[in-house]
């Protein structure tokens, strides 16, 4: 297995075309189970005005595992509703920010299946319906190359559970 961290703008020559632009690295946050997130809000615990983050980072981990299972299976676009709230904004590195679901899912068509993918979640923190996550991934693309980098996530909490409302990742 070879590992990289290319350079600024070489991911688009690692992997096949339209892999990078389609966002399949970090449309991140990610994660899997149809039904992972759902019911997430009604669950959560509240303190004084302040939401249990433990409760918190659980079901955004959830979702984020219903992300990764989506890249490895080659069909992000599927989970695009059950990851990113309507109005998402994705911010891939050196590309131009797509914005709402439809555009999300138009960016990860054709998308190719990952070998693996893992979303590390370090830091989070939870300020009322908003909770900002940091943390690292690593991707394993079909030719086994593997790509790692960090990413930065604001999640809004929806009637629907905690759902990705910005990203961005190098």
């Amino acid at each position: 297995m070879r590992r990289t961290r290319p350079a600024r703008g070489t991911f688009r020559r690692i992997f096949p075309a339209g892999f990078a632009a389609r966002g399949l690295v970090l449309a991140v946050g990610g994660l899997v189970a149809a039904t992972a997130c759902g019911g997430g809000a009604p669950d959560m615990r509240e303190t004084g005005g302040t939401v249990a983050v433990e409760a918190v980072r659980a079901e955004i981990e959830r979702v984020t595992r219903r992300w990764e299972a989506s890249l490895i299976a080659g069909v992000p676009g599927e989970a695009v509703a059950d990851v990113f709230t309507p109005d998402a904004v994705r911010l891939p590195s050196g590309e131009p920010a797509v914005r709402g679901h439809e555009a999300i899912e138009r960016a990860l068509a054709g998308s190719v299946p990952l070998r693996a993918a893992r979303f590390t979640i370090e830091d989070i923190e939870v300020d009322g319906n908003l909770a900002f996550a940091n943390g690292t991934y690593r991707v394993r693309g079909p030719d086994d190359v593997e790509l790692e980098g960090k990413f930065l996530e604001v999640w809004k909490r929806l009637e629907t559970g905690w759902r990705i409302h910005r990203v961005m990742w190098d």
